[in-house]
This record gives structure tokens, sequence and C-alpha cells, in this order.
């Protein structure tokens, strides 16, 4: 009986001293290791201020879950961080497994690209980790300096253009509309490109704003990132929507999300007349998808705001 006692309580000396020594050791790398290597920076000016469902912004840099990395991935974005660091809760065992897996996942990751203003948006994302839970992303952003000043400068100009005092801002909205549409021709070589070839010449820059303000040919992510940042300037809540197919903007106006695309009305027609039609300004969901249920579609979980 002693013998026993003896070997039990060795177990549970043997056993709190793991969990002592789990206990010191989680708070070593919390305060001494994670504290350090998470550095937050000031949001850059063009950070959008949404309130999405999808995603949400975050303070807490220690995901314990799929769904708090992508919320990380977001604030990263929205914030217009070139790079950033944090860790792995200590018990998240699959985290970075998952933070490869949403990185690979092209299409699902892509679509955070909708929630924050184009200037901030991604061509690609890049990750380094170690054996500790240390995740460090590196934002390879659509917008160099460059392109971002040239950009930034002209949509300026167009507002100091066609903006007019006491203009509400559907006038507003539609000043924009017509005047892209009047000075951009859909790139349409380039489109068949990416249909039959799945390749797409990026010489021209028409899938993003700087193309359709330098060459005014544009590919439906040109139309729809313009107008994105001209709402963003007017301070009017808006999103770019989209599926493997198509990008076009959501915007909330008059207390509804209204859905608009500029692409398709800028219409391709045989006689290479330069139409301006408004099928697909500021209409509801169900406006939208009796019209064209195909390009048009989106998922609801991504883009409940447009249900």
């Amino acid at each position: 009986m002693k013998k026993v006692i003896i070997t039990v309580t060795l177990i549970l000396i043997i056993i709190t001293a793991i969990l002592c020594q789990s206990n010191v050791a989680n708070y070593i790398m919390t305060n001494y290791i994670y504290k350090r290597d998470i550095v937050i920076k000031d949001a850059n000016k063009y950070k959008k201020i949404l309130n999405a469902n999808y995603v949400q912004e975050t303070t807490d840099f220690e995901p314990a879950s799929k769904k708090e990395l992508m919320n990380i991935l977001y604030t990263i974005l929205n914030n217009g961080w070139d790079e950033f660091t944090f860790f792995c809760d200590t018990n998240y065992d699959s985290c970075v497994d998952d933070v490869n897996e949403l990185i690979e996942n092209r299409d699902l990751i892509s679509n955070l690209n909708n929630f924050v203003s184009p200037y901030n948006s991604y061509n690609s994302l890049y990750v380094k980790y170690n054996n500790i839970g240390k995740i460090t992303i590196t934002v390879d952003k659509i917008y160099n300096n460059d392109k971002l000043k040239y950009v930034d400068n002209k949509i300026d100009e167009i507002i100091k253009e066609i903006i007019k005092p006491k203009m509400s801002d559907k006038d507003k909205i539609k000043a924009f509309h017509d005047y892209i549409i009047n000075n951009t021709i859909y790139d349409s070589e380039n489109a068949d490109k990416l249909k039959v070839y799945q390749q797409l010449d990026n010489s021209n820059n028409s899938y993003n704003a700087y193309g359709l303000l330098t060459n005014h040919v544009s590919l439906c992510g040109g139309y729809s990132d313009s107008m994105a940042i001209f709402l963003d300037k007017m301070n009017i809540p808006n999103m770019k929507i989209s599926n493997n197919l198509h990008v076009w903007n959501l915007v909330y106006l008059d207390n509804k999300w209204l859905h608009l695309d500029l692409t398709w009305d800028d219409p391709v027609v045989n006689t290479k007349e330069n139409l301006l039609v408004y099928n697909y300004f500021l209409i509801t969901t169900n406006e939208l998808q009796s019209k064209d249920n195909e390009y048009h579609s989106f998922d609801t979980q991504i883009y409940s705001e447009a249900k």
C-alpha cells in the first residue's frame, strides 16, 4: 500500500512539473517572444472602414482557428501593411497548415481584396514560418507607389472636373460612371485570351485602374477598381463583389446595398459604337439576377450584405 501511495505521489509530482513547465513556457513565449515580434504599425490612409460580415478587423494576433486567421489576413491588407508577423496559439496544432491552405486557395483568399481599398489589394501573399508558430506574411501589392500616385492624382482631377456642389451621392456616382465609360473601351482582346488560354497579358494593366486611366482600355477589374477608389474618396460605403468570371461594385446608398457594374454598362457591339447604358446602375440583387444569373452569381456567405 505504501508503495502505491509513493508511486501515485511521484506521478502527481511529475504531472505538476510538466504542467508548470508548460505554463512557464507559455508565459515566456507570450510575454518575451510574441510581444517583442508583433509590431502593430499605424494603418495607411487608404484603410477602408466597412464593418463587413465576412471578415472583421482584429487586435488578437495569436489565432486559434481558421476564422481568426482570416481576420488577421484581412487586418493586414486593410491596414496596408507590407509585412506583418504574428504567432499561432500554442494549442492550435494545425495553424501552419491552415495558413498554407488559405494562401494557396486563391479563390477564397482573393475575396479579401474586395473588402479593402484597391490600393491595399494584393497580387500575391508570401508566408514564412518556424517551429514555434511564428508566421510572417509579406504582401505584394497590385499598385506600386508610382501607379498609386498616378491613379490617385488622376481621379482627383476627374472629381474636380465632374463633381459639382450640392450633387446628391447618386448624382456623383452617375457622373463618375458616365465619365469612365465615355473614356474607356472594354479590352475584348485580353478577355478572349483569358477565356481561351486562361492567360492574361498584363502589359497594358487593363485589369486595374492604372491601365484604365492611362490606356483607356479595361477589363472588369479596372472598371471596378476605379469606381471603388472614387467611392472611397466620396466616403460612400462600398465593396467589390466577384466570382470566377467577373467583378463589379456593391454600394450602400439610401440605406440599402445596390449593385453597380460599369463593365456591363459599357457594352461591346459589332458596329464599334461607343454606347453608354444604365442596365446595371444601382440595382437590387433581385433586379441583377433577373437580368443575368451567370456572370453575376455570387457566394451569399461571403457577400451576405447583397442577399
